[in-house]
């Protein structure tokens, strides 16, 4: 089936209004209010006066405070991964945050190039370290049009239980590839196989950052497309997924509209939105968006071997020029052509 990018239709200006609101609203912040958290010498997190203070009071080795913010100090990365662990065990056991998930995630050098430790990921927004998680985004093209398959979260999830969200996600484990974590969580919570995994696109990422109840969400989502075919109707496997349904584009969006969504798939949902043309160029909500592909708070980059054997650079095309739009950035604009997903990489420039 052919389904060509200027055929599907823009979303209300009303729907549009709504979801800019609603991201405003999910992701603010006051920069103000973090201070940078500096362990052997890099800016890795942030932490807010609470935190500050339990640091100071509970640090067991080297620790200084200077305008550069938060100094701490150890022999070696190794060390500092096992006393943040040490540290964040016993707040966890003194009632300080709830929620521990005996899984670890990687703690990346600024560059993208290292990794440094792993570490509890329930530490990581009391530290406001920087973590990945894959989002899939799940269409299916039906008589009526393009549909999206939305989960909802199960009410035992501990965070957001009950809300919408992506078809698919979760966050990359320690030691383990952004293509292999997607491909892990499509199993699990949708019961996708290896044949319909195979269409799997991979679109880019977002950045999401706002304040939470324990510290700072501060998290890279990896997007993928994938088509379902019509015969394919997602099955949880774990436990974490209480349903699913077909929704439409205006469904999906006035669910957004209402606070029905979790916070991450809002952002991803909207940024599909983006990418299937179905937002105005002109409204605010498009350069909203694309500063949440090219933000600069990009401390923990992903390095080429968080991709394995795939490369996001593999499917690229050549760039193009929109001659609509009055903003300059690059983006994933998606055709959809045999049931496949095309991308076409498009930079918008100032005329």
């Amino acid at each position: 089936m052919h389904l060509p990018y200027s055929s599907m239709p823009s979303l209300s200006t009303t729907l549009q209004d709504g979801l800019l609101s609603a991201l405003q609203t999910a992701f603010r912040y006051r920069a103000e209010d973090w201070l940078p958290l500096r362990l052997n010498g890099l800016a890795l997190g942030f932490v807010n006066e609470v935190w500050r203070k339990h640091l100071i009071q509970d640090w067991p080795n080297l620790l200084h405070e200077d305008s550069d913010g938060l100094h701490l100090f150890t022999d070696n990365w190794k060390e500092m991964g096992r006393q943040l662990e040490q540290l964040a065990r016993h707040w966890h056991d003194a009632g300080l945050f709830g929620g521990w998930r005996n899984e670890r995630f990687d703690v990346w050098s600024a560059d993208g190039r290292q990794i440094l430790f792993a570490l509890e990921r329930s530490a990581f927004r009391p530290l406001g370290l920087y973590s990945h998680a894959v989002h899939i985004n799940g269409l299916a093209v039906t008589e009526e049009g393009l549909h999206f398959w939305i989960a909802r979260r199960s009410l035992h999830k501990a965070v957001d239980p009950n809300k919408l969200d992506t078809l698919v996600g979760g966050g990359i484990s320690a030691g383990e590839q952004i293509w292999k974590a997607a491909k892990r969580e499509a199993r699990e919570e949708a019961g996708l196989t290896d044949a319909v995994l195979n269409r799997l696109q991979y679109t880019g990422r977002c950045i999401s950052l706002h304040q939470v109840s324990r510290g700072l969400h501060r998290e890279c989502l990896h997007i993928f497309d994938v088509i379902l075919p019509n015969e394919v109707i997602p099955q949880n496997q774990d436990g974490e997924v209480a349903s699913f349904a077909l929704m439409s584009a205006e469904e999906t969006a006035l669910a957004m509209c209402n606070g029905e969504m979790m916070n991450d798939s809002v952002l991803v949902t909207a940024d599909l939105f983006h990418r299937l043309g179905m937002l105005n160029c002109g409204h605010p909500l498009a350069a909203y968006l694309q500063a949440t592909r090219h933000s600069t708070d990009l401390i923990g980059r992903p390095s080429e071997n968080m991709f394995g054997p795939y490369s996001a650079k593999q499917d690229e095309h050549p760039a193009a020029i929109c001659q609509f739009c009055r903003f300059r950035f690059s983006d994933c604009l998606m055709v959809i052509q045999n049931d496949c997903i095309v991308r076409l990489r498009i930079t918008v420039i100032f005329f």
